[in-house]
């Protein structure tokens, strides 16, 4: 049967199973809305954690403080501050010019540039040669104030340069930037289910008085 030949019993019961199959595919829509924002936030979460260098500078400035991991009576493990002064490498002036420094290569612009392998060996070495003639010059008032302190010097260079280097070493041809992007593309493809609405296919969709799906204009 057309559907100019439906009754007006028949054209009611039509409307009704088109509200219904409506109405089951805004069910549908609304579910797949929640599950790309859920995805979202969890792929927001894995970029947060890819980028965040928190750690990085935290391992830094417990070096510089002498921190060291502490296993207490209960079995906790702490970080702790050696008793013994002479194991302590830096005073808090010492502490806070060497984070100064760090904390201005070691932050997610470092991880997201583009550097090549070579430029990335140059940088090093112009920051070694900066922290060395800033320890130089500064050293007494930064807490080295012993011989057995100075002998930490290279070791605190090296240290500080290694943690810098592995930063840098995420964005080695822009590395951390391009998989970042990809990973946003393909999350986002399986939270749609990999399908796509063809402008072609709506265009051609044939407009129909009995069919309000049909009844948006051209």
């Amino acid at each position: 049967m057309s559907e100019e030949e439906m009754t007006q019993e028949q054209y009611s019961e039509y409307l009704e199973d088109q509200v219904k199959a409506l109405q089951t595919k805004n069910t549908e829509l609304s579910s797949g809305l929640s599950s790309t924002r859920a995805v979202g936030q969890g792929d927001g979460n894995l970029i947060n954690l890819q980028l965040d260098v928190t750690d990085l500078l935290k391992k830094l400035e417990q070096y510089y403080r002498g921190e060291y991991l502490h296993t207490k009576k209960n079995g906790d493990v702490i970080w702790k501050i050696p008793d013994d002064k002479a194991l302590i490498p830096l005073n808090e002036f010492g502490v806070t010019l060497m984070m100064e420094a760090v904390t201005k290569y070691i932050d997610k612009n470092t991880t997201l540039s583009n550097y090549s392998e070579a430029r990335i060996y140059e940088i090093i070495g112009d920051i070694g040669d900066e922290l060395i003639l800033v320890i130089y010059c500064n050293y007494e008032r930064m807490g080295m104030d012993t011989a057995s302190k100075k002998t930490k010097f290279r070791l605190i260079i090296t240290t500080t340069l290694h943690l810098i280097e592995s930063a840098y070493r995420r964005a080695i041809d822009g590395e951390t930037f391009i998989k970042l992007n990809e990973s946003t593309i393909v999350t986002q493809s399986h939270a749609l289910g990999g399908r796509g609405i063809s402008p072609q296919a709506v265009q051609q969709k044939k407009r129909s008085f009995f069919d309000p799906r049909t009844w948006g204009g051209r």
